[in-house]
Protein backbone atom coordinates (compact mmCIF):
# COMPACT_ATOMS: atom_id res chain seq x y z
CA UNK A 1 0.00 0.00 0.00
CA UNK A 2 1.42 3.40 -0.88
CA UNK A 3 1.76 6.26 1.62
CA UNK A 4 -1.25 8.17 0.27
CA UNK A 5 -3.57 5.25 0.88
CA UNK A 6 -1.97 4.50 4.22
CA UNK A 7 -2.34 8.13 5.35
CA UNK A 8 -5.98 8.06 4.26
CA UNK A 9 -6.68 5.05 6.45
CA UNK A 10 -4.96 6.63 9.42
CA UNK A 11 -7.24 9.67 9.17
CA UNK A 12 -10.39 7.54 9.60
CA UNK A 13 -11.50 7.35 13.21
CA UNK A 14 -12.57 4.07 14.81
CA UNK A 15 -16.14 5.35 14.95
CA UNK A 16 -16.13 6.24 11.24
CA UNK A 17 -14.57 2.89 10.38
CA UNK A 18 -17.32 1.13 12.36
CA UNK A 19 -20.01 3.22 10.65
CA UNK A 20 -18.52 2.45 7.23
CA UNK A 21 -18.31 -1.26 8.06
CA UNK A 22 -21.95 -1.24 9.23
CA UNK A 23 -23.08 0.46 6.02
CA UNK A 24 -21.08 -1.96 3.89
CA UNK A 25 -22.45 -4.98 5.78
CA UNK A 26 -26.02 -3.72 5.33
CA UNK A 27 -25.42 -3.14 1.60
CA UNK A 28 -23.94 -6.63 1.20
CA UNK A 29 -26.83 -8.18 3.12
CA UNK A 30 -29.32 -6.35 0.91
CA UNK A 31 -27.49 -7.46 -2.25
CA UNK A 32 -27.37 -11.07 -1.02
CA UNK A 33 -31.09 -11.04 -0.26
CA UNK A 34 -31.94 -9.70 -3.73
CA UNK A 35 -29.73 -12.36 -5.33
CA UNK A 36 -31.37 -15.10 -3.24
CA UNK A 37 -34.84 -13.87 -4.20
CA UNK A 38 -33.85 -13.88 -7.89
CA UNK A 39 -32.48 -17.43 -7.71
CA UNK A 40 -35.58 -18.69 -5.86
CA UNK A 41 -37.93 -17.11 -8.43
CA UNK A 42 -35.91 -18.49 -11.35
CA UNK A 43 -35.70 -21.97 -9.81
CA UNK A 44 -39.45 -21.91 -9.11
CA UNK A 45 -40.25 -21.04 -12.75
CA UNK A 46 -37.91 -23.74 -14.07
CA UNK A 47 -39.45 -26.44 -11.86
CA UNK A 48 -43.12 -25.36 -11.97
CA UNK A 49 -43.13 -24.58 -8.25
CA UNK A 50 -44.03 -21.48 -6.30
CA UNK A 51 -41.41 -19.37 -4.54
CA UNK A 52 -43.31 -19.97 -1.29
CA UNK A 53 -42.92 -23.75 -1.67
CA UNK A 54 -39.20 -23.38 -2.23
CA UNK A 55 -38.86 -21.09 0.79
CA UNK A 56 -40.67 -23.73 2.85
CA UNK A 57 -38.24 -26.40 1.63
CA UNK A 58 -35.30 -24.16 2.52
CA UNK A 59 -36.70 -23.49 6.00
CA UNK A 60 -37.14 -27.23 6.62
CA UNK A 61 -33.59 -27.88 5.43
CA UNK A 62 -32.28 -25.04 7.58
CA UNK A 63 -34.09 -26.39 10.66
CA UNK A 64 -32.65 -29.89 10.10
CA UNK A 65 -29.16 -28.42 9.83
CA UNK A 66 -29.74 -26.15 12.83
CA UNK A 67 -30.59 -29.19 14.93
CA UNK A 68 -27.13 -30.59 14.07
CA UNK A 69 -25.23 -27.44 15.08
CA UNK A 70 -23.53 -27.47 18.52
CA UNK A 71 -25.12 -25.08 21.03
CA UNK A 72 -22.05 -22.81 21.33
CA UNK A 73 -21.85 -22.39 17.55
CA UNK A 74 -25.60 -21.76 17.36
CA UNK A 75 -25.25 -19.07 20.04
CA UNK A 76 -22.67 -17.26 17.88
CA UNK A 77 -24.91 -17.56 14.81
CA UNK A 78 -27.92 -16.24 16.75
CA UNK A 79 -25.85 -13.33 18.06
CA UNK A 80 -24.73 -12.41 14.54
CA UNK A 81 -28.31 -12.63 13.28
CA UNK A 82 -29.46 -10.27 16.05
CA UNK A 83 -26.67 -7.84 15.09
CA UNK A 84 -27.74 -7.97 11.43
CA UNK A 85 -31.39 -7.47 12.41
CA UNK A 86 -30.42 -4.49 14.58
CA UNK A 87 -28.54 -2.92 11.64
CA UNK A 88 -31.58 -3.37 9.41
CA UNK A 89 -33.87 -1.88 12.07
CA UNK A 90 -31.51 1.06 12.58
CA UNK A 91 -31.40 1.71 8.83
CA UNK A 92 -35.21 1.61 8.70
CA UNK A 93 -35.42 4.03 11.64
CA UNK A 94 -33.13 6.44 9.81
CA UNK A 95 -35.16 6.21 6.60
CA UNK A 96 -38.64 6.38 8.14
CA UNK A 97 -37.44 8.87 10.76
CA UNK A 98 -36.25 11.24 8.04
CA UNK A 99 -39.72 11.08 6.48
CA UNK A 100 -41.31 11.85 9.87
CA UNK A 101 -38.91 14.72 10.67
CA UNK A 102 -36.99 12.81 13.35
CA UNK A 103 -33.86 14.72 14.37
CA UNK A 104 -32.19 11.99 16.45
CA UNK A 105 -32.57 8.44 15.13
CA UNK A 106 -30.10 7.05 17.68
CA UNK A 107 -32.15 8.39 20.58
CA UNK A 108 -35.31 7.08 18.93
CA UNK A 109 -33.75 3.62 18.64
CA UNK A 110 -32.94 3.65 22.35
CA UNK A 111 -36.38 4.94 23.42
CA UNK A 112 -38.88 3.39 21.02
CA UNK A 113 -41.02 0.35 21.78
CA UNK A 114 -39.57 -2.41 19.60
CA UNK A 115 -42.07 -5.10 20.60
CA UNK A 116 -43.96 -4.77 17.31
CA UNK A 117 -40.88 -4.32 15.10
CA UNK A 118 -40.09 -7.40 13.02
CA UNK A 119 -37.38 -8.34 10.53
CA UNK A 120 -38.59 -10.85 7.93
CA UNK A 121 -36.38 -13.53 6.42
CA UNK A 122 -36.04 -11.40 3.29
CA UNK A 123 -34.63 -8.53 5.37
CA UNK A 124 -37.71 -6.32 5.19
CA UNK A 125 -38.54 -4.49 8.41
CA UNK A 126 -42.09 -3.85 9.63
CA UNK A 127 -43.50 -1.94 12.57
CA UNK A 128 -40.95 0.88 12.62
CA UNK A 129 -43.29 3.58 11.27
CA UNK A 130 -45.95 2.76 13.86
CA UNK A 131 -43.44 2.67 16.73
CA UNK A 132 -41.80 5.94 15.66
CA UNK A 133 -45.17 7.64 15.22
CA UNK A 134 -46.13 6.66 18.77
CA UNK A 135 -42.73 7.75 20.12
CA UNK A 136 -42.99 11.14 18.40
CA UNK A 137 -46.50 11.60 19.76
CA UNK A 138 -45.13 11.10 23.30
CA UNK A 139 -41.79 12.87 22.78
CA UNK A 140 -42.30 15.57 20.13
CA UNK A 141 -38.91 17.13 20.86
CA UNK A 142 -37.35 14.23 18.92
CA UNK A 143 -38.83 15.83 15.80
CA UNK A 144 -37.94 19.35 16.88
CA UNK A 145 -41.38 19.84 18.42
CA UNK A 146 -42.23 21.78 21.57
CA UNK A 147 -40.01 20.94 24.49
CA UNK A 148 -41.90 22.84 27.15
CA UNK A 149 -39.64 25.89 26.94
CA UNK A 150 -41.34 29.26 27.33
CA UNK A 151 -38.48 31.23 25.78
CA UNK A 152 -38.10 32.13 22.16
CA UNK A 153 -35.74 30.24 19.91
CA UNK A 154 -32.40 31.98 19.81
CA UNK A 155 -32.42 33.18 23.43
CA UNK A 156 -29.35 31.14 24.19
CA UNK A 157 -26.07 30.31 22.47
CA UNK A 158 -26.88 27.39 20.16
CA UNK A 159 -23.40 25.84 20.28
CA UNK A 160 -23.52 25.63 24.09
CA UNK A 161 -26.95 24.01 23.91
CA UNK A 162 -25.79 21.50 21.30
CA UNK A 163 -22.65 20.65 23.28
CA UNK A 164 -24.52 20.08 26.52
CA UNK A 165 -27.21 18.04 24.73
CA UNK A 166 -24.61 15.83 23.06
CA UNK A 167 -22.68 15.51 26.31
CA UNK A 168 -25.82 14.41 28.16
CA UNK A 169 -26.69 11.86 25.48
CA UNK A 170 -23.10 10.56 25.50
CA UNK A 171 -23.12 10.23 29.29
CA UNK A 172 -26.42 8.33 29.17
CA UNK A 173 -25.14 5.98 26.46
CA UNK A 174 -21.95 5.29 28.40
CA UNK A 175 -23.87 4.79 31.65
CA UNK A 176 -26.06 2.17 29.97
CA UNK A 177 -23.00 0.46 28.49
CA UNK A 178 -24.23 1.08 24.92
CA UNK A 179 -20.92 1.73 23.15
CA UNK A 180 -22.56 1.72 19.71
CA UNK A 181 -24.90 4.53 20.72
CA UNK A 182 -22.01 6.39 22.38
CA UNK A 183 -19.98 6.19 19.16
CA UNK A 184 -22.98 7.40 17.15
CA UNK A 185 -23.44 10.39 19.48
CA UNK A 186 -19.75 11.30 19.18
CA UNK A 187 -19.93 11.05 15.36
CA UNK A 188 -23.12 13.10 15.16
CA UNK A 189 -21.67 15.76 17.45
CA UNK A 190 -18.44 15.92 15.42
CA UNK A 191 -20.46 16.37 12.22
CA UNK A 192 -22.04 19.45 13.82
CA UNK A 193 -18.69 20.81 15.02
CA UNK A 194 -19.09 19.71 18.63
CA UNK A 195 -16.15 17.64 19.86
CA UNK A 196 -16.64 15.28 22.79
CA UNK A 197 -14.39 12.90 24.66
Amino acid sequence: MDNTQNNGLQSISDEDAERIADSLAAALDSRRQRAERSVINSFARQNNLTPEMLEGFLQQRSQRRKDDIPDDVQAVIDSRMREADNRLIHAEIREVGAQLGLIDPDAALAMMDRSSVRVADDGSVSGVRESLTELLRNKPYLAGGASGSTGRAGNFPRADSDASGFAARLAAARASGNNTLAAAVISEAAAKGVYLR
